[in-house]
């Protein structure tokens, strides 16, 4: 089932959905960003046989799958047809939509457990996205954003970059990606205007690390917010500048190490 992107789907969905096979083998694959957070989410909140899962920004749907093999039923919903149709394909049985977070195109308290992984930072209206995935949920909503920025590789490597946007998506940035939320103060603000409070707040260190450079470049090549920067500069500049930010996070033996850390946050 499908519904028509609206807001920042519209811009978002597209982007990452430029290069989803490269998305959902690297950075939602085994080896992928989120291993240790979704563990730690499917552990806190019990997902188990008998409970309904929803991933807001489901991606590719590595979340999705892992609460399925531990006997959720699972939905997901994502921006982008095409990583929406991976999602769909790693795990039959679930409930994949393609649409926008802000409006969800399911009924008051449908699931147990709604989810956003580094996804509802991307909405033009937060409190709008998270409003919603309270009103979908009887239970617990955990909202997953980057943290300690000044100490990950990731957004070391995406600064690199900045010159390679369109100067008006830089100021965009701050409303709608990836470290918009990230802010002292940003999600509290946004979680009171939602009427959501926090019911456990901890940080998760998640590092990941690519075989070498190629596999990494490869990796942020197929990343919604480069998408953008290649479209403007084109992709040698892009690769150049990606190239140029790795060397620094490059290990002896090749291997590309991004610290990383993520603020989990379970409300209701």
């Amino acid at each position: 089932m499908e519904q028509p992107a609206t807001g920042s789907g519209t811009r978002w969905g597209p982007l990452f959905g430029a290069r989803a096979s490269i998305w959902a083998k690297t950075w939602e694959g085994p080896d992928g960003w989120g291993t240790p957070v979704y563990e730690h989410v499917l552990d806190r909140a019990r997902i188990g046989p008998g409970t309904t899962v929803l991933d807001c920004g489901c991606g590719a749907g590595r979340f999705v799958g892992l609460a399925a093999q531990r006997g959720a039923a699972v939905a997901g919903i994502d921006a982008s047809d095409n990583l929406a149709e991976i999602a769909a394909k790693r795990t039959p049985k679930a409930d994949i939509r393609v649409g926008d977070f802000e409006a969800l195109p399911w009924p008051d308290k449908t699931f147990d457990v709604v989810t956003g992984f580094s996804t509802f930072q991307f909405a033009d209206d937060h409190v709008a996205a998270l409003t919603e995935a309270g009103r979908v949920c009887r239970g617990q909503v955990w909202v997953v954003i980057p943290t300690r920025l000044a100490d990950s590789g990731i957004p070391a490597v995406f600064s690199a970059l900045a010159t390679l946007f369109p100067p008006q998506f830089l100021s965009s940035l701050k409303r709608s990606g990836m470290y918009a939320l990230s802010a002292p103060g940003s999600l509290e603000e946004v979680l009171s205007r939602a009427e959501m409070s926090a019911r456990s707040d901890q940080t998760i260190e998640s590092t990941t690390v690519f075989p070498d450079t190629g596999a990494a470049v490869g990796a942020f090549l197929s990343a919604g917010a480069t998408a953008l920067a290649i479209r403007h500069s084109g992709q040698p500049a892009v690769e150049r500048a990606l190239h140029a930010a790795l060397a620094p996070l490059t290990g002896d033996h090749g291997q590309v190490t991004l610290l990383g850390w993520f603020r989990v946050v379970q409300t209701g």
